[in-house]
């Protein structure tokens, strides 16, 4: 698993079980990923396993961080983030 010292991890507020969300970056690409705090103040990555490709495809063997890729770079994030954002707060947003 990756070390998770250079991310970034926002509880919500009203949680009962240390959930919430990390701000990941891994090999230069930036991502959300689901993940809650243990009682030890550890915070761990929530993991899935993704449906493969094709007609009857079930999930795949292996698991992988239950994760949204926000961009291949720093810009590339900061760029989606800022649509989600003016969509939020309902302003003009280009698609």
């Amino acid at each position: 698993m990756p070390e998770l010292k250079d991310s970034i991890f926002m509880e919500f507020p009203e949680s009962e079980y240390g959930e919430g969300i990390v701000l990941n970056e891994y090999n230069g690409t930036y991502s959300l990923v689901n993940a809650n705090r243990g009682e030890n103040s550890m915070v761990y990555l929530k993991w899935c396993y993704p449906q493969g490709r094709g007609k009857n495809a079930g999930p795949i063997a292996k698991s992988i961080p239950w994760k949204i890729t926000l961009g291949k770079d720093k810009a590339q994030a900061i760029e989606t983030l800022t649509w989600f954002l003016n969509a939020l707060n309902k302003e003009p947003v280009p698609f």
